[in-house]
């Protein structure tokens, strides 16, 4: 019933224009001709408004016309632009992003930054529907994003709001998260809007919480969205929208809602397919009108017609009734075709989702399965490098040795920077894992980056021709709160890189301060140097894993780790890092991150609890003390032996679990080191024997892996705490006083 009275309201708008049709279309120019390109401009909005598309391009046309004659760069550029929404709402794609092409050209000959930025935003989302070039759409929405900031004029930022829901697109809503905050921060609910942007901000939340499958989150999110969209009857997003939004709510146990939900989906629907089917006699109309105005210029012959006005009319009408019956059989073709495809795509879409749980149940066992090997990967080679560190660190110590103590120093190094690989390689699967957290304590953040600038300048720049320079605002505050480990790895990565690509000249590490409303300090950070630089073509690419530039003047490259781990770094702390670099003319990379200012209370607790730590750098007494090692590994079982030695303790060995047990059921220990990956036996199931018969017995697991779940694991099969090696000869004695509970200690030095 509803799709026969939308037949009939479409034939009885079509016959009430049939009837004045042929008026003079010249009152239309004259009236054109009257107007001035400002009064054109905002008449061209209420025609596109009113969907009068056809004197909507004819209007655009003539500002176009006037515009290039009096060589005004910003009109043609409403003018184009006009037409490039216009040709887009009639979903014709091809003019649609030609006119946009246009409309940007005469934006950046007019030299205006607003137009700029409007035409790159449009030009984007014409480019959206060829997805083939979404990489394009990507780059136009982030320049137009770049001068959106640049502006700052208050206004809403529209392309962080496009970058966000091309993230969504993707399913990354970790680089979803920062554009969708900026542009929500951009949002004043006291302004003004042609539509308000906040209905798109909903849904998009309501998109990245959903992601998250944190649906009660998502739902409330929708519903505000919903209830805005209702308010001001946006109906191209309710057809984006409501259908999705209804299934959400029926996955939701939302029946009722869901109904409710699709049945106006199904009304907005409607009523665009009316729409549509009065906008195609518009055009014909127009194009009829046209026509005849040639005949009439081009043969004097129709002046003897026009005298029979009425009779024309009469046939012109016969004419329009037959072509009315035609696109009315069209119309109900289309119709029906829609349905049975919508009906088709229904079908599809329950198919696509089968398949994305799928997906979805093989990434997460994909990235169950990265954790295990990333483990698996640094107890591999963490193991033979416990034996290495552990052997020169005994070298040191020696006398007989004293002879190639320069030689030695370089196995160290050589270690420490190998270990220093290994640790990037766990940070960059740690910052991929939900349970990544950011610790926040007051440090001094001046004090830091002065430290850091020595560390390069007594090191890595020893025997280099270049020179490093640190400048901190006064204003920055001594003590703030945040993670000053990870601030420190970011600014090491960074620094370091470009010492590695500066190989003659300066580098200034910078930091500047802007005190915000809420009270927080946002410090700006900056590296500068004036190295090899980096190609326009690289900037994104080099924030990619193992990523490397292609500089054969350089020699050492580096893993490709450090920039990547800045990022994600960054992006956990709400932050990115930007890039300005051309090749000869070096690079800057720069940040900014918000701090709370230190109290004094925390300031002094701080301090205290350093003391405290200060105290404890001891190794423990440990004479008297009966302590097995387990370990497969012969090197690994003599460097943990000697370190037990030189604290008086009673060592005793077993080179597998199947030993290990015979020996704890046959002898007492005070303490058990059991190694975990042992071929056979390994050392979670032989500690779970022992704690058949010994339920007292301090078991720590000393391993070369380093991950949560190997913690968590331990604790199930009755390992008392984890040591990881390579490990500080402070902690290890600690875990072991507190484990034996005993507080004899004498002076040590780290392994």
């Amino acid at each position: 019933m509803k799709r026969l009275l939308t037949l009939f309201i479409f034939l009885s708008v079509i016959g009430a224009y049939a009837n004045y049709a042929f008026e003079p279309a010249k009152l239309v120019m004259q009236e054109q001709e009257r107007l001035t390109m400002h009064q054109r401009l905002m008449k061209l909005g209420e025609l596109s408004d009113s969907l009068e598309y056809d004197r909507s391009i004819e209007m655009a046309s003539t500002l176009i016309t006037e515009a290039k004659q009096k060589n005004d760069n910003r009109y043609l550029f409403h003018g184009y632009n006009y037409l490039s929404l216009t040709y887009d709402l009639l979903s014709d794609t091809i003019p649609a992003l030609d006119y946009a092409e246009k409309a940007l050209h005469y934006a950046k000959l007019s030299k205006n930054d607003t137009l700029i930025s409007w035409g790159l935003n449009n030009l984007a989302a014409s480019l959206a529907y060829f997805p083939k070039r979404k990489n394009e759409v990507l780059k136009l929405y982030k320049e137009s994003l770049v001068i959106q900031r640049r502006l700052n004029d208050g206004e809403f930022i529209d392309a962080a709001l496009n970058i966000a829901e091309l993230y969504r697109d993707d399913g990354n809503y970790t680089m979803m998260y920062p554009y969708l905050k900026e542009a929500q921060d951009s949002y004043d609910p006291e302004s003004l809007y042609y539509d308000n942007p906040k209905a798109y901000l909903d849904i998009l939340w309501g998109d990245y919480y959903k992601g998250l499958q944190f649906d009660n989150k998502a739902l409330s999110y929708y519903k505000s969205a919903f209830e805005l969209v209702e308010a001001g009857k946006m109906e191209y997003l309710a057809l984006d929208f409501y259908d999705r939004y209804a299934k959400f709510l029926a996955e939701n146990n939302k029946p009722e809602e869901a109904y409710a939900v699709h049945q106006r989906y199904f009304d907005y629907y409607s009523h665009k397919e009316r729409t549509k089917a009065t906008e195609t006699v518009q055009l014909a109309q127009a194009r009829l009108e046209a026509e005849e105005l040639r005949r009439e210029r081009n043969d004097a012959k129709f002046k003897q017609e026009i005298l029979d006005q009425n009779l024309k009319r009469k046939k012109t009408q016969s004419v329009l009734l037959g072509s009315i019956i035609g696109l009315m059989v069209l119309f109900l073709a289309y119709l029906f075709y829609s349905e049975k495809l919508r009906l088709g795509l229904i079908k599809n879409l329950k198919v696509n989702n089968k398949h994305l749980k799928k997906a979805k149940e093989r990434a997460e066992k994909s990235e169950r399965a990265k954790t295990k090997f990333f483990s698996n990967l640094s107890h591999e080679m963490r193991t033979p490098l416990y034996g290495v560190t552990g052997i020169v660190s005994l070298l040191e110590k020696s006398e007989a040795f004293k002879d190639y103590k320069e030689e030695i120093g370089s196995l160290k190094f050589s270690a420490d920077h190998l270990l220093e690989i290994i640790n990037d390689l766990l940070d960059l699967s740690k910052l991929e894992d939900e349970s990544f957290k950011l610790v926040k304590k007051p440090f001094n953040i001046k004090l830091l980056a002065e430290e850091l600038v020595t560390s390069f300048e007594q090191h890595s720049l020893k025997n280099s021709n270049c020179k490093i320079i640190c400048d901190v605002d006064a204003s920055i505050p001594n003590y703030v709160v945040g993670d000053s480990r990870r601030i420190s790895q970011i600014l090491l990565n960074i620094l370091g890189n470009a010492v590695k690509f500066t190989p003659k000249g300066v580098i200034a590490l910078r930091l500047k301060d802007r005190l915000l409303p809420s009270g927080k300090h946002a410090i700006y950070f900056e590296v500068e140097d004036n190295g090899i630089g980096i190609p326009q073509e690289m900037h994104e690419s080099i924030f990619d894993e193992f990523s490397q530039i292609d500089e054969k003047s350089t020699a050492n490259k580096g893993t490709g780790l450090g920039l990547p781990i800045v990022r994600k770094l960054l992006l956990k702390m709400g932050s990115d890092i930007a890039l300005k670099s051309e090749p000869g003319r070096g690079s800057t990379f720069s940040f900014v991150i918000e701090f709370k200012e230190a109290t004094l209370l925390e300031v002094i607790g701080k301090l205290k609890k350093e003391e405290s730590e200060d105290a404890e750098a001891f190794v423990a007494d440990l004479t008297n003390q009966r302590v097995l090692i387990v370990d497969d590994n012969k090197i690994n079982r003599m460097v943990t032996r000697r370190v037990l030695e030189r604290q008086h303790a009673e060592v005793f060995e077993a080179q597998n679990g199947e030993e290990a047990l015979a020996l704890t059921q046959k002898s007492h220990y005070d303490l058990i080191l059991m190694d975990i990956n042992m071929p056979g036996m390994n050392g979670y199931e032989t500690s779970k024997e022992i704690r058949a018969f010994d339920k007292e017995i301090p078991i720590i697991a000393l391993t070369a892996a380093e991950a949560e779940y190997i913690r968590k694991k331990a604790k199930e099969y009755g390992m008392n705490d984890v040591i990881t090696k390579p490990y500080n000869l402070s902690q290890f004695s600690k875990v072991i006083v507190k484990e034996l509970k005993i507080n004899t200690l004498i002076t040590g030095s780290p392994v």
